[in-house]
């Protein structure tokens, strides 16, 4: 009676191993666990890959491809050449906030205005891969915010897209200052104030409410280029800078009057110069 004891418990402590060992995925599972809804938020040499996740068991975790090549179109399905590796190592586990099933993957260390292609695939816990996500075309490049002031009154009184920050309006790297006639606010270029500095040229962009949407939509025609160009609140504008790169201004506002007199503008910046891609 003991032995059959013990070879029964023998029995139940294998079959407890064989099903805590690693599970087999299957093609549905794989189906159901491709992330979906990625999108790539860029900033100077740098992006943040969102992603919704698929699929609640069975995974270690998320592989992030940023590839100078596209991928997806060449490696549809589950395999990858051992070349090519993720930006991510090790396994990117999923973010802080597992709970709202969208993860974000912050990747450093690029190069702005190269085209990088963008996927990502669940990895699971016999470290196959799911097919991959859809494919983004991405190039990094400056984001930001900044208060201008006129011209002359203040140290933030003229913006260089290249050094990524304030200068002075007549800075030989500067791209444009702000100055306000008759009641009329506008944005000019620097060899204005001197024929030896740089020089911009402006536009209005019309059919588009915000730099996200340009970027999403493209850049729509509007008005000619000119060397000054007069703005309002909502206004878009395209920068055409004498490195001939691409700049986007979202004139959010303004403050002050006369010599304290300021604009709030977003901008988005791209160093592509022969397709002004974002």
């Amino acid at each position: 009676m003991k032995r059959a004891s013990l070879l029964i418990l023998i029995l139940l402590i294998t079959l407890s191993f064989l099903n805590c060992g690693p599970q087999k995925v299957t093609e549905e599972i794989r189906q159901k666990c491709i992330p979906t809804l990625i999108q790539a938020n860029v900033n100077d040499g740098s992006m943040i890959v969102v992603f919704k996740e698929n699929g609640k068991s069975l995974k270690s975790g998320y592989n992030i491809y940023i590839s100078e090549i596209p991928l997806v179109s060449n490696y549809s399905v589950n395999n990858l050449p051992d070349s090519i590796k993720p930006n991510n190592h090790p396994v990117f586990p999923g973010d802080t906030n597992p709970e709202d099933g969208i993860e974000h993957y912050d990747a450093e260390g690029l190069e702005n205005g190269v085209v990088y292609y963008v996927s990502v695939r669940t990895v699971f816990t016999d470290r196959t891969l799911s097919k991959p996500s859809d494919e983004l075309k991405v190039v990094c490049g400056p984001r930001g915010e900044i208060d201008l002031s006129v011209r002359y009154k203040s140290e933030n009184d003229g913006f260089s897209f290249t050094k990524n920050g304030y200068v002075r309006a007549d800075d030989i790297y500067n791209d444009f200052y702000l100055f306000t006639k008759d009641g009329i606010d506008f944005l000019a270029s620097p060899n204005r104030l001197d024929g030896f500095l740089r020089t911009s040229k402006f536009r209005l962009l019309s059919g588009n409410s915000t730099i996200d949407e340009v970027i999403k939509n493209g850049i729509s025609t509007g008005n000619p280029y000119n060397d000054k160009i007069s703005i309002t609140k909502g206004n878009l504008v395209q920068v055409l800078t004498a490195d001939g790169h691409t700049a986007l201004l979202q004139v959010d506002g303004f403050r002050g009057e006369g010599e304290d007199r300021q604009v709030n503008l977003k901008y988005a910046f791209t160093f592509r110069t022969s397709v002004p891609f974002f």
